[in-house]
């Protein structure tokens, strides 16, 4: 490391700067920015500033608040205190005593609104019988999935004869209704009044480690369904996490991740469209520098709703054939 008097700058040779990318994030910021930490999940929360999340590798990092995150502490620097990636080299490498004293992080205004409470409609007398025919008969969803959920109170049937998906939040608290026609061919969809579209509708599998992302909760059902029938195992859709966005957007899976930071891997499954597509271009740079491990589904027909229906056409077809 040398001082270049004539560009007047810092000059660090590879090695240093590799020293510099492989250091603790967790060390540095309780170093150099007095935060503390604290183990959450497989990972490490910051006491300070609850949204800001270090991974188990302790270099990784992400703060979901500043919807920004990397995977060293160059890259922390660089981001948070908004300097070039030489600047920020030259702070973590060789800071002044009156720079780490100096900065202080710029607070992140709230915006404040006022929420209106959840307006669910209300459900019909007696069983879900038209919406558990849609689902089943018209939308090819596994019976058993639904039966469980409607027990499980994350579907039901309103007294108009639609079908509404409940979202939870972290404390399960009902926050989010997505409201569906079950009429065939008559698109009809709004969220309840009140719906926080921070939490969506999803389902936390077994695994919380990687989760799948969908348009909506149909799609994710019908995945859900063809997990089942891929593995032979009625049982099968319970092992993954799948998550609804309420349209091609990544809103609820910020706040997913931000309430379960266990989450390492996450799998587009946007619609094959212009608007999937869109999106797909958009989040997975996005998600790759926050550090977490992106793939994507894409269904081989317009949504894997789609994709269901024709897999279980081919199969009834398969099964009349074998029997004549």
């Amino acid at each position: 490391m040398y001082f270049y008097k004539k560009k007047q700058m810092w000059i660090f040779t590879n090695e240093e700067k590799q020293n510099a990318h492989n250091i603790s994030t967790i060390d540095y910021l309780q170093r150099n920015y007095g935060l503390t930490f604290k183990p959450d999940g497989r990972g490490y929360r910051c006491r300070e500033h609850n949204s800001l999340v270090v991974k188990a590798d302790e270099r990784t990092w992400y703060w979901n608040s500043r919807c920004m995150g990397g995977g060293d502490v160059i890259e922390f620097v660089r981001k948070v205190e908004n300097v070039t990636y030489a600047k920020a080299l030259e702070i973590v490498i060789n800071p002044t005593q009156s720079e780490r004293q100096s900065y202080t992080f710029a607070p992140v205004q709230p915006t404040v609104t006022e929420r209106k409470p959840l307006n669910l409609p209300a459900k019909t007398q007696g069983k879900y019988k038209r919406v558990f025919a849609y689902l089943t008969l018209t939308r090819c969803l596994d019976p058993k999935i639904v039966t469980t959920l409607m027990h499980k109170k994350f579907i039901y049937e309103d007294v108009n004869g639609n079908c509404v998906f409940v979202g939870y939040n972290k404390a399960g608290k009902a926050v989010y209704g997505a409201i569906r026609s079950t009429v065939t061919n008559r698109v009809f969809r709004y969220d309840a009044e009140g719906s926080d579209k921070e939490n969506s509708f999803y389902l936390k599998g077994f695994n919380k480690q990687r989760i799948y992302v969908f348009e909506s909760p149909i799609d994710a059902l019908s995945h859900a369904t063809l997990a089942n029938i891929d593995a032979g195992n009625p049982r099968e859709w319970l092992n993954a996490t799948r998550i609804s966005c309420g349209g091609n957007n990544d809103v609820p899976l910020e706040r997913f991740i931000s309430d379960y930071p266990e989450v390492e891997e996450i799998c587009f499954c946007y619609d094959n469209d212009k608007g999937g597509q869109k999106a797909r271009d958009l989040y997975i740079p996005k998600w790759e520098a926050k550090g977490f491990k992106v793939s994507t589904e894409i269904p081989a027909h317009k949504d894997f709703n789609e994709d269901l229906q024709v897999a279980v056409q081919s199969r009834l077809i398969a099964s009349s054939v074998s029997k004549m």
